[in-house]
């Protein structure tokens, strides 16, 4: 009978005390006769006794229901991560010119990802970067939504997203005051049509990424007017995302650069912005079991010191907020049943910008010129440091790189791997010494006038470093007619 009655009352949604007075039968007339006080005191004592009888049943069902509900929801919060899984944007240089470029948007994302790789125990192949031209909107958007994230994830995984990169305000969106972030081609007169809308990846990752457990990083700020000061990050001077509302909007945990009605700074004292440095410190100050919300805390405090000493009158707070219960999270912890990428999903992703994928495309580059086995060359080349060298360990690299050019002392290629380890140094002029030597040595290499450009340029030395690049064009003319610095 019992569970009859909580059958019913699951169905209809009512008390058991209201469906068993439903369902009682009528006293028969012979046994309960007006007047009759015995018998009527009697009755209603029968009554009393089972009423209780039925309402103690129902408390103890209901408890025990109640229980069994907390219960499951505890197991919830506190399953294991079954597996990491992490996307990493970093964009300096954006398409349309009237953007102004970042200085550390890539390195920030670089230092990130190779955080995860090395520290955070996140399978190298988990783990997904995206710089510059390769950070689109489309890239993105596929990237989250399409062939890697939606299609890898299970409920009790972990999904790391960060992002550095230009923001900007709802205010630019007359009409549905959305917030965007800006990739690589993004258009500032039609975010809408090019822009990464927050409100949008908060319904992807909540429709389409399964994982339960979603952390999402933004160093992007769409505060600061660039004509004032071209450390502040944005475009206009507005205010940051709001964390909150975009925690609640995903239901996931939101950590932002700083607050919605301040700016986001680049560092004075090192190439990093200034909270991305700050969080990664924080997180390596106690070693991998390290709470996220500890690390948070502390960056929080190491921001705003940092932007309160070297730009006077401004502040710097990070914001997290986050709609999980349960245990705090731990970043560098390590997943229970981490798999590789099934080959299906790996072969469909294109390739992305990661370290080893980077030195390919330069090495293709250098082999093959700027001629890509379809379509037109390129238009643009952009030189920088990380353009020539980006070895995670530069002065390893230096040191083997001296060693490998004394057992080879007739070979210029090995003195150009070294200049190449000493741009990435910041070493221009013993690097320009060296490529003075391998010119001489073959003078018809236009990768050797692409470096020693590169060094005259960051020595102040303009006319010989346009000197230096035409003359690259000269050897290669495969070479883009228009090539830039970018740093």
């Amino acid at each position: 009978m019992t569970l009859r009655l909580k059958q019913i009352q699951v169905m209809l949604g009512v008390s058991l005390i209201t469906i068993f007075s439903l369902n009682l039968p009528a006293p028969a007339a012979d046994t309960a006769k007006p007047g009759d006080n015995h018998t009527e005191a009697t009755t209603k004592a029968e009554k009393s006794g089972q009423t209780e009888q039925i309402d103690s049943a129902a408390r103890s069902e209901t408890s025990e229901g109640e229980g069994e509900a907390t219960a499951e929801a505890d197991e919830v919060k506190s399953r294991p991560i079954r597996d990491k899984w992490a996307l990493v944007i970093g964009i300096s240089n954006f398409k349309e010119k009237s953007i102004p470029k970042l200085k550390y948007s890539t390195k920030d994302a670089n230092d990130f990802y190779r955080y995860l790789i090395n520290e955070a125990n996140f399978r190298k192949d988990h783990v997904r970067i995206l710089l510059d031209e390769d950070a689109t909107q489309r890239r993105i958007l596929e990237e989250i939504g399409d062939n890697f994230l939606a299609r890898v994830t299970e409920p009790d995984d972990l999904v790391v997203i960060f992002i550095s990169s230009h923001g900007s305000p709802s205010q630019l969106d007359a009409l549905k005051k959305a917030n965007y972030l800006i990739a690589y081609d993004s258009d500032p007169k039609a975010l809408f049509s090019s822009g990464i809308e927050m409100q949008k990846v908060n319904a992807i990752l909540k429709d389409r990424v399964r994982s339960e457990r979603v952390l999402l990083v933004l160093d992007a700020c769409h505060s600061g007017n660039v004509n004032v000061n071209n450390n502040a990050k944005g475009i206009y001077r507005v205010g940051n995302f709001d964390a909150q509302a975009l925690a609640q909007g995903s239901g996931q945990m939101v950590i932002c650069s700083s607050a919605p009605d301040e700016q986001s700074w680049e560092s004075k004292r090192y190439e990093n912005g200034v909270f991305t440095r700050k969080l990664l410190e924080n997180l390596r100050k106690h070693g991998p079991a390290t709470p996220l919300s500890e690390a948070v805390k502390g960056s929080v405090f190491e921001t705003n010191q940092e932007v309160k000493q070297d730009y006077p009158g401004m502040r710097q707070n990070p914001q997290v907020h986050s709609a999980w219960e349960g245990e705090d999270l731990v970043l560098a912890v390590r997943p229970i049943d981490p798999k590789p990428i099934p080959a299906t999903i790996f072969k469909e992703l294109e390739p992305d910008s990661s370290p080893e994928n980077l030195r390919k495309r330069r090495h293709d580059q250098f082999v093959y010129g700027y001629k890509p086995v379809t379509g037109d060359a390129p238009q643009n080349l952009v030189l920088t440091r990380q353009y020539f060298s980006d070895v995670e360990d530069p002065e390893s690299a230096y040191t083997a790189a001296c060693e490998a050019q004394a057992a080879h002392f007739n070979e210029p290629d090995f003195y150009y791997r070294k200049a190449l380890v000493q741009i990435q140094l910041k070493k221009y002029s013993g690097a320009m010494q060296t490529l003075k030597g391998v010119i001489v040595d073959n003078p018809n290499k236009y990768e050797y006038y692409l470096a020693r450009g590169y060094c005259f340029h960051k020595m102040g030395q303009k006319g010989l470093a346009a000197s230096d690049i035409r003359t690259a064009q000269f050897k290669n003319p495969l070479l883009p007619k228009n090539i830039t610095f970018g740093d």
